[in-house]
């Protein structure tokens, strides 16, 4: 992700008019109006040139708005400068928070090395956006949508359940849906008008569910409710919305604890011993492989039956059970496993599938990392003296959630960074975020108008946006290159490696010539920079040797994927 604020650094030039005349005769023919002066110009925009290009505001809307209407006010104010000349202009320019939106696909899993199409965990969350975005700064965001391992909701028919299935089925069930209103149960007595079959308490379910949760598919639900058959019972059934309606899935849910891991660390000390002792340790499954501590899919199926056996040992031909336990892929995460009784066995069973639903979060990088941005409570708006949950004055905010966040984190130190995310109304709620960052003493707001710099060249007809990068070789990057073509170029890297320089006599057994030069220049730029784009510049300065010691500067572009001379 890039922000908007690059640094371009300046090249130092050689100030050329009709010979080396000093500044102050180049001043002096400025003031005479006389053309086609090459120099290095440093300039900041005033507000009457914001003014002249009538924008309405003293900043930019855009870096591309910048690039095509700065042209027009160097031309104006600097018509005497010609082709070679650069001008290094600094400008204000609006720069909001902006949200990426970005949906994980099944292909983006696997490009991640996961081997589930779902993120178990944070770990594997900020692992995917650091791959994603490698270029992230303080104060990105993103606004992600993936699919999580959905965590099993717990919920039991009351009597005003009861009641509204009494009301909606009250048509297509008169007397079943008037009992369950009168008892509050299930009346499973086949002899009676109140009966309820299997399928009617399904379809009374799902008419409390609709009414009470999003209908999330993927998500599981655990619901009990009472049922009487001359005495009264609880029952429940585990259902699952499969996009259309809530369905009944098979299986009992377990989840392995640290005294489970204990267990299996004693079980399998002798036949895995480096796994068992992780797993004992950390409480959770070793999952890179080539680890001494590695456990592999046929070990963990040993592992998690051993632990269901112990658990159930009354299970039956046919019971199935879905175990959630905690791996280690690098990050923490969490795996589950599907396993049915066959015999005297647990194995995979082949037809249950995980339960995941997609959700949707927006995480902000700070610090080095991706996390939620920090969220504000009911009773924080009540501390910073709101009536409601939110604010309706965005100048008011700043203020406040600056001195708020000072009392928060006491202890921050110079340069924290943290992103906040708070409830803004201004006729209805919606989500707002702001950037502070912890300078002298205090949280400060970062502005949405920020000052930046761009650098313009003079082609000799206008001017246009340089990009052009100034960078010096240093002694890792002559080391660099010669590990790179010391079989291809030996006696040039031998001479380089020893002197810290290249060798530039002609005829010498060391010389390095321009092609030489520029093969090197190419591996080590895309070492530097591999993600430069299509016609970044540099200019690359490197010490030689001539018969003095001496440098010399390359001109490269970045054309069709390789640095040529420009």
């Amino acid at each position: 992700m890039k922000k908007l604020n690059y640094l371009f650094t300046t090249i130092i030039m050689a100030v050329i008019a009709l010979g080396c005349d000093p500044v102050e005769d180049i001043n002096e023919r400025l003031e005479a109006n006389e053309p086609g002066i090459s120099t290095v110009l440093d300039y900041t925009l005033t507000d009457d040139d914001y003014e002249a290009l009538e924008l309405s505001f003293g900043n930019f809307s855009s870096m591309d708005d910048a690039r095509a209407l700065i042209p027009q006010i160097l031309t104006d104010n600097f018509p005497v400068l010609g082709e070679g000349s650069l001008a290094n202009v600094t400008f204000a320019i609006y720069d909001p928070i902006r949200v990426e939106n970005y949906a994980v696909v099944a292909a983006d899993y696997e490009a991640a090395g996961l081997s589930n199409t779902y993120f178990s965990g944070l770990g594997e969350i900020q692992d995917f956006l650091d791959l994603q975005y490698p270029q992230a700064e303080n104060g990105d965001y993103v606004s992600l949508t993936y699919q999580v391992l959905a965590d099993e909701i717990q919920y039991t028919l009351d009597t005003d359940d009861f009641d509204f299935i009494g009301e909606e089925l009250a048509d297509a069930y008169p007397d079943p849906a008037a009992n369950a209103a009168q008892y509050h149960s299930f009346d499973l007595r086949d002899d009676r008008d109140s009966y309820w079959t299997e399928e009617m308490i399904l379809e009374a379910i799902n008419v409390v569910l609709e009414d009470n949760f999003d209908n999330v598919t993927g998500q599981k639900y655990n619901v009990s409710y009472a049922t009487y058959d001359g005495t009264t019972a609880a029952e429940s059934v585990t259902l699952q919305f499969d996009g259309n309606a809530y369905v009944v899935v098979g299986g009992t849910s377990y989840v392995l604890t640290a005294a489970d891991f204990d267990a299996i660390g004693v079980e399998f000390a002798t036949t895995y011993p480096n796994p068992a002792s992780s797993a004992a340790q950390y409480d959770n499954f070793e999952r890179r492989d080539g680890r001494d501590a590695y456990w592999s899919d046929a070990m963990i199926l040993e592992a998690v039956s051993f632990i269901v056996d112990t658990q159930y040992p009354d299970a039956a031909e046919g019971d199935q059970f879905q175990v959630t336990y905690e791996v280690y892929t690098g990050s923490a995460g969490t795996e589950i496993l599907s396993i049915v009784k066959e015999g005297d066995a647990f194995v995979v069973d082949a037809t249950a599938s995980v339960s995941t639903i997609e959700t949707t979060t927006v995480y902000a990088f700070t610090n080095g990392n991706w996390n939620e941005p920090f969220a504000l409570d009911a009773e924080d708006y009540t501390e910073m003296g709101q009536s409601y949950p939110n604010f309706d004055d965005e100048d008011e905010a700043i203020y406040k959630l600056a001195i708020f966040l000072g009392r928060t984190f006491p202890y921050a130190e110079e340069g924290d960074f943290v992103a906040v995310a708070y409830a803004f109304y201004d006729g209805s709620t919606s989500t707002e975020y702001a950037n502070f960052v912890f300078e002298n003493g205090a949280f400060v707001n970062i502005p949405s108008v920020i000052e930046t710099s761009l650098q313009f060249g003079n082609d000799g007809t206008t001017w246009v946006p340089d990009n052009t990068i100034a960078y010096s070789l240093t002694a890792a990057d002559y080391a660099f290159i010669a590990a790179e073509l010391g079989d291809t170029y030996p006696a040039q890297t031998s001479s380089m490696a020893n002197y810290g320089n290249m060798d530039r006599r002609s005829g010498n057994a060391a010389y390095w010539t321009d092609d030489m030069i520029l093969e090197a220049f190419n591996l080590l730029l895309d070492d530097l920079n591999p993600s430069a784009e299509e016609g970044q510049k540099y200019a690359v300065t490197f010490d030689i040797y001539n018969g003095s010691n001496t440098t010399e500067t390359f001109l490269l572009i970045k054309t069709d994927g390789v640095w040529v001379m420009q």
